[in-house]
Parts: C-alpha cells; sequence; structure tokens
C-alpha cells in the first residue's frame, strides 16, 4: 500500500515526475504505476502539448498548480489512508488472536465487514456457514485475505474517485488563474532583466562560476617537530646522538667509506649533534584560500517595511522568483525570511510550502522593521539544519541599527564556515552594514 501520510516526501516524488516526464517523454524508472496520482501527473501533461517546455515559464505555473492541488489532495488521502489504516489493524488483530479472542472479537468483525461491503464483495454469512462444516483454520484464513484485500481496493477505489471528482481543478487553474500567474511572473521577469545588478546577485549565489573572490579561508594546522637548524650555535649543542639528519652529522662520519656510511645512515646509526629542543612539536597555522564547492542553503531575507512597498518590492519579489528556480535545479535548500515588526521563516524547498509564497507575495507591506530578528532568524535556519556555505541575502533599505555584538560574532561564526551574507540595497544609505555582509549590491 502506497503511504500518502508524509506528505512533503510524496510531494518531492511528483516533482521529480514531472521533471522527468517534461524532459523526457517517460515516466522515471522509480515511478509507482500503481499509484493514481503519477498517473495523473503524466495525463495533465499529456492533456496540455502547448507546454511542451519550450516556454520555462508555463512549465512553471503548470508545475505550481499542480503541486498546489496534489498538496491538498493529499490531505484527502491522508485521512482515507488512516481510516483504513485502522481496518487493516483489526484484521492483523483478528487474525493473530486466540480461538478464544477471535469469538469475543467476531461481533465487531461482523459489523465492520457489513457496514463496508455489499454482499456480493465480501459475503460474511457465507464465511458463517463454512465454519459448521469446512476447516476452521483454513476458514479464518480465507476471511482475513479476503477481508484485507477488499480493504486495500476499497481504498483505492476512494482515493480515485476524490481524484476524479476534484481533479477538473487543475485544468480549469491553468485555463484561468494559470494565465495570471504566467503574468505576473513575466512581469517580474521584466523588473529584473532591468536592473542589471540582479543578475550578478543570482551568478554569484548560484556559483556556477566560481569567482576569484568567492572563497572561503581555510586554517590548516600543522605539528613540525623543532630541531637544529644549519646555524645551530654552539652553546645549544646539547649532546651527541645517533641518527641520520644530514645537518647535524658530525664531520667525522663523512670520512669513512661509502658503503659503510650508507649502512649506517639507512640504519639511523650515524652520529649526530643532538640539542634541547629535539623531539618536541611546534604549532604552525597556515591560511590558504579554496572555492566554496559545497552549495549550502539559499536564504533570502526580504524587508517588508512600509518603506518597501511599491517598485522595491517588485524587485524583491523578481529577484526572489529567480533565486527560487537557481534553489529548485541545483536542490539546494531555499528559505525566505519576511521581516518587518517580527520575522517569519518559509522553508521553500518543500513544494507544500510553495502557495505560502503566493499568499506572502499578495499580502500588503506595512510597520517597521527589526533587522536583529530577521538575522536571528537567518542564524537559527542555519544553525537546524547544521547548515555550511550557505548563502545569506538581505533585501531591504537597511534602515535599522546595526546587529548587537553577540549577532555580530554568530554571523563570523558562520563566516569561519563557508557562509557568505549579502545585501541588496533598495535606496541610498546601507548604515554600518558594509562591514557586515561581504557584499552590499545597490540599485
Amino acid at each position: 500500500m502506497i503511504d500518502y501520510s508524509d506528505t512533503d516526501a510524496r510531494l518531492e516524488e511528483y516533482c521529480e515526475v514531472f521533471d522527468f516526464y517534461m524532459e523526457s517523454g517517460e515516466l522515471p524508472p522509480s515511478a509507482d504505476t500503481d499509484d493514481c496520482l503519477v498517473n495523473y501527473i503524466k495525463e495533465v501533461i499529456d492533456n496540455n502539448p502547448q507546454v511542451d517546455g519550450s516556454d520555462p515559464t508555463w512549465v512553471e505555473v503548470m508545475k505550481n498548480g499542480l503541486v498546489e492541488y496534489l498538496s491538498s489532495l493529499l490531505e484527502i488521502f491522508g485521512r482515507e489512508q488512516k481510516q483504513a489504516q485502522t481496518e487493516l489493524n483489526l484484521i492483523a488483530a483478528f487474525e493473530n488472536a486466540s480461538i478464544e479472542r477471535k469469538r469475543q472479537m467476531w461481533q465487531q468483525v461482523k459489523d465492520t465487514i457489513q457496514n463496508n461491503y455489499p454482499p456480493e464483495r465480501m459475503n460474511i454469512e457465507g464465511f458463517t456457514d463454512q465454519f459448521k462444516s469446512g476447516n476452521r483454520d483454513a476458514v479464518f484464513a480465507a476471511l482475513t485475505d479476503d477481508w484485507r484485500q477488499a480493504c486495500e481496493e476499497n481504498l483505492q477505489m476512494r482515493l480515485q474517485q476524490t481524484l476524479d471528482i476534484t481533479k477538473t481543478g487543475v485544468q480549469q487553474h491553468l485555463n484561468t488563474a494559470g494565465h495570471y500567474d504566467y503574468e505576473t511572473i513575466r512581469n517580474d521577469e521584466k523588473y529584473f532583466h532591468s536592473y542589471p545588478k540582479l543578475a550578478e546577485i543570482v551568478d554569484m549565489i548560484g556559483r556556477d562560476k566560481i569567482s576569484a573572490n568567492d572563497v572561503r579561508d581555510k586554517v590548516v594546522i600543522s605539528y613540525l617537530p623543532t630541531t637544529v637548524a644549519k646555524t645551530t650555535a654552539v652553546d645549544e649543542i646539547d649532546r651527541v646522538e645517533s641518527g641520520r639528519n644530514l645537518e647535524r652529522v658530525l664531520p667525522a662520519e663523512f670520512a669513512m667509506p661509502d658503503d659503510l656510511f650508507f649502512k649506517r645512515y639507512s640504519c639511523g646509526e650515524l652520529q649526530q649533534f643532538s640539542s634541547p629542543g629535539k623531539g618536541k612539536l611546534r604549532k604552525v597555522e597556515e591560511t590558504r584560500k579554496e572555492p566554496r564547492r559545497i552549495k549550502g542553503p539559499i536564504i533570502v531575507s526580504i524587508d517588508t517595511s512600509y518603506s518597501m512597498k511599491g517598485t522595491p518590492q517588485k524587485i524583491a519579489f523578481s529577484l526572489l522568483r529567480q533565486l527560487i528556480r537557481i534553489a529548485r535545479k541545483q536542490k539546494r535548500p531555499c528559505f525566505l525570511i519576511t521581516f518587518s515588526v517580527r520575522a517569519t521563516a518559509i522553508d521553500l524547498s518543500k513544494p507544500a510550502n510553495w502557495s505560502k509564497l503566493n499568499d506572502f507575495i499578495k499580502n500588503g507591506y506595512s510597520g517597521g522593521t527589526d533587522g536583529e530578528q530577521m538575522l536571528a532568524q537567518a542564524l537559527r535556519v542555519l544553525k537546524k539544519g547544521t547548515f555550511e556555505m550557505g548563502d545569506v541575502l538581505i533585501v531591504s533599505d537597511f534602515q535599522f541599527p546595526t546587529p548587537q555584538p553577540a549577532t555580530s560574532q554568530a554571523i563570523r561564526n558562520e563566516k569561519a564556515l563557508g557562509t557568505r551574507f549579502y545585501g541588496l540595497l533598495i535606496g541610498t544609505r546601507p548604515g554600518g552594514y558594509t562591514t557586515v555582509l561581504d557584499k552590499i549590491w545597490k540599485v
């Protein structure tokens, strides 16, 4: 039986089915063709040949509409499956019960079967008659097997009926609301292409091209032996010992025959000077530059205070859509943090939360700005997933104070793990954030 209870896992699988079928025209080998929702995704794509992949915006609109519909459908499927699981648990309990316990459960079993199945599917009276003349254990085994099969078939029938009744909604969405969503996205893209700095941000965070500046400092610690240098002073020499350090070998050793010298050298038996520092290790720290090859989470913090209303809001939306596309393409965790008086985080890597993005875009802007809460929320996201080498982008007019000392230290700690903090200034003054963030773009 297909498990519909884990909505996030099912939606991720359906997204992979959608992408694979759009690209290849075939279902992926891992797809479960017994799943009516897998077959429905194929049906929707086949019934919309105009969405052939040549226009990625239409593909995005159709995929988002499908995911929103499947998300609500999975809630219904989950409830139906939970109800069926309760009956399957009763079947298992009855099957494994002693004969005395079976007698006690019989009335409950009989009522459940009569209430849920017509006589032509589950003839409980026929099984009752067989108990009088047949092998009792064989009859019980036949009853539970037939009952289990009927329960699973009944579940699949109810799920298919739910799908058949509601599936016209997605096609209607593509024909009506889909066109509106399409035009909205295209208008956002016009804003994106009007500001070249936005493309720079996408390139930097997408990291398709590794910039010479996009590196992390890696501190390499090594422990080297402390030995006598070539210019060791006489008063630093402590004693004579055996070894094979040619820089400290006694001059007399070089006078012996070559074969004997190399034999004693290979065995470490040459006489050489020693010093008090022999055997001690010294700690050496070396800072190296290396590319940030691991692509961690993308965290976009958008200022939703009243001062960002209007054109700044549209610029922020246009950039956000591009970064979400990058995250989906690279399969990176993606979080949206909206902040004004309070900060709220949405995990956009989960398809079930995609509809919340539309709610965010439609909501108005109001209130002041609390940058401290926003940064604290971003740091919590990084800590929660033990992420490293992430990219945090703050989109704001930066009309709020610089972070508190503890927050500044936490930011430095994340930077040491390779995370970069960027800013898009929609305004004129970044305040003190030029020293807090790794880079600030201005539009």
